[in-house]
């Protein structure tokens, strides 16, 4: 954010995964080149294609272009390698990362507030298997300043 990089477009070195009828990402992905840009752009709007991002992994390759600059920036501020999630006594344990989209699509959504209180709220709504309800009902309850109060 403090970059100015949309979460809902694509920039040079960017990864974009195809969606499926189902709405559901495949496997299928591209890396953005900058002759891709504008076409992946229009399939992102038109709900073909999704932005993703690296989960991190011994297997997963970092992100190019911007996003990979702070990947990296990341990994080494925390002082992470991919190779630090292969577990040589335990491989079951260990994680070969993979592509998530950027942005999770909430469905169905619905709030209700109680007519006798209204800080009283109940959500409803709906997401693709691998997203977190957790981290959607955080946007609703977090304070007024999220930067100072650790968020």
């Amino acid at each position: 954010m403090k970059r100015g990089i949309p979460l809902n477009d694509v920039q040079k070195g960017d990864y974009a995964l195809r969606i499926g009828d189902n709405g559901l990402p495949g496997r299928s992905f591209i890396i953005i080149n900058e002759k891709d840009v504008g076409s992946v752009s229009s399939e992102i709007k038109s709900g073909k294609m999704a932005l993703a991002l690296p989960v991190i992994g011994f297997n997963q390759k970092l992100s190019g272009g911007i996003q990979g600059e702070i990947e990296r920036e990341i990994l080494e501020r925390e002082d992470v390698q991919p190779q630090d999630f292969k577990m040589e006594k335990m491989p079951e344990c260990g994680v070969s990362g993979r592509l998530r989209r950027a942005l999770a699509p909430i469905m169905n959504f619905r709030f209700k507030t109680k007519p006798d209180d209204k800080a009283i709220v109940r959500f409803r709504f709906m997401l693709h298997k691998g997203s977190y309800a957790t981290v959607v009902l955080r946007e609703f309850m977090k304070p007024e300043n999220p930067v100072s109060s650790g968020f």
